[in-house]
């Protein structure tokens, strides 16, 4: 099998992906969102990290595994992550109102509202790809990650360069427009691995 097969697949799959992330977003935020596949690439893996620079970011990370194997990764830069919140908080403070009880303090809301961000998003990217693909795909609970753009994706990175010095990527921008425009960063990487066995996942 040519290996443009297989990327043309993949192409057409992450398209469907990222509709997918859109609908699972406007059910997060319950605004319009407009979400943008900007393409699937090659890169080396010590260029990826530059592309986010020292601004604040809050990510949530969740590692993949089944019929593809990888890392996913939603990036929102703080003061878009701070709209974010207030938009799912509305929920939340509605339900201690009528059930008169105690918020949490907000480093606990900050997390455990960035973990379902990326827990609801990366799983509706990846659950097109286990269904078009006939298989499963497992993930792990979301990691919770404050720091600069540049430090939380070189971690993610460092871990791929002991596999390969070159990592596919799955580009994808959000913006949820309305009250309050937002805009995030998903980054997917597939293991070697997966790559590998791609002539018989599209046999």
């Amino acid at each position: 099998m040519s290996l443009l097969q297989p990327i043309h697949k993949l192409i057409d799959i992450s398209k469907e992906a990222t509709e997918n992330m859109a609908k699972a977003f406007m059910e997060l935020t319950r605004e319009n969102v407009e979400v943008y596949f900007l393409g699937l690439r090659f890169a080396l893996v010590e260029f990826v990290p530059e592309q986010f620079g020292d601004e604040q970011y809050k990510a949530a990370r969740i590692d993949f595994s089944g019929v593809l194997d990888g890392k996913g990764l939603i990036l929102l830069p703080e003061k878009d992550s701070v709209k974010l919140e207030k938009l799912m908080l509305i929920d939340i403070l509605w339900d201690s109102m009528v059930s008169k009880t105690d918020l949490p303090n907000y480093e606990e809301m900050e997390s455990a509202l960035i973990g379902e961000v990326g827990n609801i998003v990366i799983s509706s990217f990846l659950n097109v790809f286990a269904n078009r693909l006939n298989g499963t795909i497992d993930i792990t609970p979301p990691t919770f990650i404050k720091d600069i753009g540049f430090t939380i994706v070189e971690s993610l990175i460092a871990e791929i360069a002991e596999k390969t010095d070159i990592v596919m990527l799955f580009d994808t921008k959000v913006e949820i427009i309305g009250r309050f425009p937002i805009k995030c960063y998903l980054i997917i990487t597939i293991d070697p691995e997966s790559l590998e066995r791609l002539d018989s996942i599209f046999g």
